[in-house]
């Protein structure tokens, strides 16, 4: 005999759990920073993030670190703590990186521009978004909350596992957004799939008699990627 619990309530029956699909676009992620007892940490090493097993250990096995499980409720759901800070990566061209200011909300992106226009809505878009002039005065938004942040996403391969799949970076780094017009500009300059760079560095400095120290994403676009494999053959 069955339970008959919700013969008079079938709206609260559980749903029958889907198998879980990952995002066929997208094989990993690379992050230069996690959340630490909920405050952001910047790391020295590339965190790699993926869905699939195997693309995780091979991952470790490129670049070092071992496989952790750090979200089961995330599509991807597998972290790999790499002991690289620089790695060769491929990338086809300037149309590969898109790069955005947003600011977020609760339900997603309250304001979405380029720094003059607004992409979106629909109803906004091309529009005035209002932002400051000045990166100073910027960056004094984004922080309080009350402004836009960079959003830069890099579509790219591996260059030593290309056939792993693409990746894609995901990088909110304000020293990034400076100077990714150039990264764009050196990608259009090669005319076809580049070999790069992806580098953790970090900087130090004085500055009135204080020492600042902080890491950042770099991507060097090193040249054409089937000239550098054809010298290899």
């Amino acid at each position: 005999m069955a339970l008959r619990i919700f013969d008079t309530d079938p709206d609260a029956k559980p749903q029958k759990r889907e198998k879980r699909t990952y995002d066929n676009d997208y094989a990993f992620q690379f992050r230069s920073g996690m959340q630490r007892n909920r405050k952001p940490v910047s790391l020295a090493n590339w965190r790699v993030l993926t869905g699939q097993p195997e693309v995780a250990n091979a991952v470790a096995q490129l670049m070092g670190g071992s496989v952790d499980e750090f979200d089961p409720t995330k599509e991807m759901n597998l972290q790999v703590l790499t002991e690289t800070n620089s790695v060769e990566i491929v990338i086809d061209g300037p149309d590969a990186i898109e790069d955005k200011l947003i600011l977020w909300g609760p339900r997603g992106p309250i304001h979405e521009c380029d720094g003059e226009f607004f992409l979106s809505p629909p109803e906004d878009k091309g529009n005035a978004c209002g932002c400051p002039a000045t990166l100073k005065e910027r960056k004094r938004d984004a922080k309080k909350g009350t402004g836009p942040s960079p959003a830069i996403n890099v579509t790219f391969r591996l260059a030593h596992d290309y056939d792993l799949g693409r990746g894609k970076l995901i990088a909110t780094a304000w020293s990034l957004a400076q100077v990714i017009h150039e990264v764009k500009n050196d990608l259009a300059a090669v005319g076809e799939p580049a070999l790069c760079k992806l580098t953790i560095e970090h900087v130090e400095f004085e500055l009135d008699g204080e020492t600042i120290k902080y890491k950042k994403p770099v991507i060097e676009v090193l040249g054409s990627y089937n000239a550098a494999i054809g010298e290899e053959r």
